[in-house]
């Protein structure tokens, strides 16, 4: 990654499990993990923080008894999907954001990671070698709960903290001493409930923010968007979900697209996951509600499905998208790192989702 300072410190500890046959199993049941999790959400404690930048190898271990590539259900191409087994100091991933070769990820507990992708190629082709920049810490709460990411044209990186909740900048000097700044014409979330923030953010190619509060989504089951104007203000409107239950917490703007990733968990269904494909140019159309999106992949499936919190989208030469879908297990030893490679091609014809109620 040119132009970045060299890595200073020891590196972080980035070790991995030699195998996912030692993991404990799964719950059969989803009642069985709900439980576990309200358990686990209550009595987990954050995770020891390593504030020493450093990089360090990241092996993904591919899922086993799973043949790709496969097609999901909805147009997309699963084409990898593998576990990140290593002991790092996160949770697991709860946010991306690309800009050329250079993709930033999150936690929410603050810590961020970098890595180079090689321009023009699928995503699946990152650097396996993970550049730990160090852990944010926000002041007036007990963590930096970085939700969403975006990268502007210019290079800033915009942070949505979900249990703040606002957006901030990142400011710094890429050495681990990062620090959460003041976003100009950034809008007042206090609106929004409790834990239920900024979860999908990305920055237009033109740099204003668009952003999806997952406590955004109202009883007709359209979700709130937030679009940047030109002047720094912001335009409310809506985009109708194709499944009740389901909220955003990702999304990404490449090529002429935005991409939305839903996410929702139900008792008998366990985890379930959209990817959602709308038109970039819509954001700016008349209306309060958005045309209906095109639903891309459905991530249903029990040895891919998680708690997917965290997407990036490149658009390839061929017209082609090529994204990355990432998990977030919470700390829970019942859940994974989970990190799943697809590919989308508009020609494959998704099926347009019609508003709720129609």
């Amino acid at each position: 990654m040119g132009g970045r300072p060299p890595v200073t410190g020891r590196p972080a500890p980035f070790l991995l499990a030699p195998s996912s046959k030692s993991r404990s199993p799964l719950p059969k049941h989803p009642a069985v993990l709900a439980v576990l999790l309200a358990l686990a959400a209550c009595a987990a404690g954050p995770p020891g923080a390593e504030a020493v930048p450093g990089e360090g190898n990241v092996r993904r271990v591919p899922l086993a008894e799973l043949e790709l590539p496969r097609h999901l259900p909805d147009g997309a191409d699963l084409t990898g999907a593998w576990e990140l087994r290593a002991v790092l100091p996160i949770t697991g991933l709860s946010a991306m954001a690309l800009s050329g070769e250079r993709l930033l990820m999150a936690t929410d507990q603050g810590d961020l990671f970098e890595t180079s992708c090689p321009a023009g190629r699928s995503l699946e082709e990152c650097s396996s070698t993970w550049r730990f920049e160090g852990r944010l810490i926000a002041r007036g709460a007990p963590r930096a709960d970085i939700e969403s990411l975006a990268i502007r044209p210019d290079g800033s990186v915009v942070l949505g903290l979900e249990n703040m909740p606002r957006l901030a900048l990142l400011e710094g000097d890429g050495e681990g001493g990062q620090r959460i700044g003041r976003l100009a014409g950034a809008p007042d979330l206090r609106f929004l409930p409790r834990n239920s923030g900024p979860e999908a953010m990305t920055a237009l190619p033109d740099g204003r923010l668009v952003v999806l509060p997952e406590g955004g989504v109202d009883d007709e089951n359209k979700a709130l968007v937030m679009v940047q104007d030109a002047g720094g203000g912001w335009r409310h409107s809506r985009l109708a979900l194709p499944d009740t239950g389901l909220l955003p917490v990702e999304a990404a703007a490449a090529g002429d697209h935005l991409f939305v990733l839903l996410r929702g968990f139900g008792i008998l269904a366990g985890w379930q996951g959209r990817i959602l494909a709308l038109p970039l140019d819509a954001l700016d159309g008349p209306g309060a509600v958005l045309p209906a999106p095109a639903l891309i992949a459905t991530l249903d499936d029990p040895k891919i499905a998680d708690n997917h919190e965290a997407m990036t989208v490149r658009q390839l030469p061929d017209g082609s998208y090529s994204l990355l879908v990432a998990s977030d297990d919470n700390g829970f030893a019942l859940q994974r790192k989970l990190l799943l490679a697809l590919t989308w091609r508009p020609e494959q014809a998704p099926r347009a989702q019609a508003p709720s109620g129609s």
